[in-house]
């Protein structure tokens, strides 16, 4: 009988901290399916900030593209391909990006690491840029506020400096959507 070679050789010791569009901790979380509807084309990153869809109930949009109510913060797909391979349009895909008609994780309750734009402090709103889907603190361009999210973590992080989550702070997600 022919064994087959292990799918993976080499492990790492410890868990990487701090990735974007995973979870923060151990606090009950939920994630529901959505299927991206990308009106511009360029597909929407890891740790943005989605609002309901224009053409199906189930489809979500980047920022508030489509008029729509925020629906959560995209969830980081470790099933993508690690190596790029080409869209459609003979555009490369970038790994941590999901593109026009993907189903994506979104999360809709708990904790998620994004990488946020500007200076947030733990205990604040969450806020989030309408066109970009970028989070960040109230003074970032076309901010929009999250009800019932709060930064958990700083960014930068003056009263913890020897702590490093690699440019990312952990918002929660307190309500339901």
């Amino acid at each position: 009988m022919l064994t087959p070679a292990p799918v993976q050789t080499t492990y790492q010791q410890y868990e990487t901290i701090a990735q974007l569009g995973m979870p923060g901790s151990m606090v009950p979380w939920s994630v529901d399916n959505r299927l991206l509807e990308d009106p511009t084309g360029n597909g929407a990153g890891f740790g943005k900030a989605m609002c309901q869809g224009y053409k199906s109930d189930k489809g979500a949009t980047l920022g508030q593209l489509s008029g729509g109510a925020f629906v959560g913060i995209t969830r980081a797909d470790p099933t993508l391909p690690l190596a790029t391979t080409l869209l459609p349009n003979g555009q490369a895909r970038k790994i941590d990006t999901y593109y026009d008609t993907d189903n994506m994780g979104v999360q809709t309750f708990g904790d998620i690491w994004v990488a946020p734009v500007g200076v947030v402090a733990a205990g604040s709103p969450v806020y989030f840029n309408s066109v970009t889907g970028d989070l960040g603190p109230s003074t970032i361009p076309n901010a929009v506020a999250i009800e019932d999210a709060i930064w958990i973590t700083s960014l930068p992080n003056a009263s913890q400096p020897m702590i490093n989550f690699n440019g990312l702070a952990l918002c929660r997600l307190t309500a339901m959507v």
